[in-house]
């Protein structure tokens, strides 16, 4: 069995999808069971795998988006140079 500190440090580094199965299962086994660290894992694995499928989609995904005509592009950047710059840093204590 996995420590936290191993399962959080494998989440990290490695991609959950990539892991061997074995690997997978004693991940799983620990989040199900960790009280301290599972929900957390749990949304980094549950992240990992809407990132690749996504990612495996992208290309379906990218026909049905809607596309802004150079007119309107034009006009928002126009709209964006014309507005004065904020320098954050010096709004920060």
């Amino acid at each position: 069995m996995f420590t936290c500190k191993q399962v959080s440090k494998t989440l990290s580094k490695d991609d959950y999808h990539g892991l061997s199965p074995r690997r997978k299962f004693f991940l799983n086994l620990h989040v199900k069971l960790c009280v301290f660290c599972g929900k957390f894992n749990r949304q980094v694995i549950d992240s990992q795998e809407m990132c690749r499928c996504y990612r495996e989609q992208e290309h379906a995904l990218d026909a049905e988006r809607p596309r802004l005509d150079d007119s309107k592009k034009m006009k928002l950047k126009e709209l964006l140079s014309d507005q004065p710059e904020k320098n954050w840093s010096e709004k920060l204590p």
